[in-house]
């Protein structure tokens, strides 16, 4: 029976039930209430039934079962440009973090994750940026919406701070070299989910020619097997600012922040990638092992100096390889045979220096405490040329900031802190060599 004739039996029997009462007879008239009222029930069942078909109809269209992303295999056929399909609101793509909210999950995850997930991200970001530029803690969650109160309860760290999102430091950020700074963009980066651990190695085997019918002993051989390990380490920073900035909201504080930290983060990180200890930062490749090139003289450096560090790498690393030097020793580089007849780098004053150097890209790095030194200097070491895809960071969390209104309260200051953790060493030592002065 459809709605509408259990709702026109309904009225019907209403219509018996009022006679009924008239004549005195109440019992007669409950029960066809109670009927009328049954088939009144039913009949919103059926439409509620009805609307919700419908609505799974237009959602996912016939092909429902085929295109359900919900496994990788079927991930590769789904669409996820396709905004006809409901299902891409919640979707979660193949490259999703566990653990992770949507505005810190990694760029070319949240350009392909679903709709709702998307508008979580920019709630988490917008609650952000509006507790960042509140005039105090208590103010923000006095006049804060649900949302981002919500945003922030569920995401806020251990210590009661707040996530900051990958995505907010990208898009404030100027210079996309800046953020992570120089190097990190030419080694292997791995997300890491605890504070310790190692990456197994494997050495190569031996292999040679075998006699018809003879014994593969001759060519036996066991692969050496070793380990990198990685101890995660804390590094960070600390920003105070006035009240009367936040409440004038004079400058976009946020970005202001995130680019300071950024940039002081990106530093500390080349320093470790080239010169770190291993003990209070990275392992470098300066202090890690990898073999010297001196050069022939500690007061010039000559084209027979870069040929030679270059074929001094093994093949298998030049195809890949990057120099990173400090600019003045690429003004030693460019300033060869300059006035003389021989190699040239530069071939006269109105043609920009090149960014290779035979062919490999140069990254010019001056940061203060790179464990290189500022010219030709005797023993110093002065430039890199290896391939950092064999120098691997290994990343615990991305940036965290903290606010903290009362521990500067006497100045009428407000304090924010920048913190990040990680590790970095490199995997094959013979990866790289170091260009040194000679003694």
């Amino acid at each position: 029976m459809e709605s509408k004739e259990l709702r026109d039996a309904a009225k019907t029997l209403v219509t018996q039930a009022e006679k009924a009462i008239e004549n005195g007879d109440a019992e007669q008239c409950e029960k066809l209430i109670a009927e009328a009222t049954e088939n009144i029930s039913k009949a919103d069942a059926l439409d509620t039934a009805k609307s919700n078909i419908k609505h799974l109809t237009d959602m996912w269209g016939e092909d429902m079962v085929q295109k359900i992303p919900v496994a990788s295999e079927d991930v590769k056929v789904y669409n996820p440009d396709d905004s006809t399909r409901k299902i891409k609101a919640n979707y979660k793509p193949a490259t999703w973090i566990k653990g992770l909210p949507a505005a810190a999950q990694p760029l070319w995850t949240q350009e392909q994750m679903g709709d709702n997930l998307k508008e979580e991200a920019k709630i988490q970001q917008d609650a952000f940026l509006t507790w960042m530029q509140a005039p105090s803690e208590d103010y923000f969650w006095k006049n804060a919406n649900p949302d981002f109160i919500k945003a922030m309860q569920e995401d806020s760290d251990a210590e009661g701070g707040y996530f900051v999102p990958e995505l907010f430091l990208n898009n404030t950020i100027h210079d996309e070299g800046v953020p992570t700074g120089m190097i990190r963009g030419a080694c292997t980066s791995i997300r890491v989910s605890s504070k310790d651990g190692y990456m197994p190695t494997l050495g190569s085997a031996d292999w040679g020619e075998i006699a018809e019918e003879a014994s593969y002993t001759t060519q036996e051989s066991t692969p050496t097997i070793g380990q990198v390990t990685f101890a995660i380490k804390k590094s960070g920073g600390m920003i105070r600012t006035s009240r009367e900035l936040l409440d004038d909201s004079a400058v976009n504080l946020p970005s202001l922040l995130a680019q300071i930290f950024a940039e002081a983060a990106g530093q500390f990180e080349d320093k470790g990638i080239l010169n770190g200890n291993g003990t209070v930062n990275h392992t470098g490749i300066i202090q890690g092992g990898s073999a010297d090139y001196l050069t022939a003289s500690n007061t010039a450096l000559a084209a027979a100096d870069i040929f030679g560090i270059f074929y001094t790498l093994n093949a298998q690393f030049r195809g890949n390889a990057t120099w990173v030097i400090p600019s003045i020793i690429s003004k030693e580089i460019n300033s060869i045979n300059a006035t003389s007849a021989g190699v040239h780098s530069v071939n006269d004053l109105n043609t920009p220096p090149a960014s290779f150097l035979l062919g490999r890209p140069v990254i010019n790095n001056d940061v203060t405490g790179n464990g290189m030194g500022s010219g030709m200097v005797a023993s110093s070491d002065i430039g890199i040329f290896g391939d950092f895809r064999n120098y691997y960071l290994f990343d615990r969390m991305g940036f965290t900031v903290r606010r903290n209104d009362s521990l500067y309260m006497q100045n009428d200051q407000v304090g924010f802190f920048g913190t990040r953790r990680g590790d970095g060493k490199p995997g094959l030592t013979d990866a790289f060599k170091v260009l040194k002065c000679a003694a």
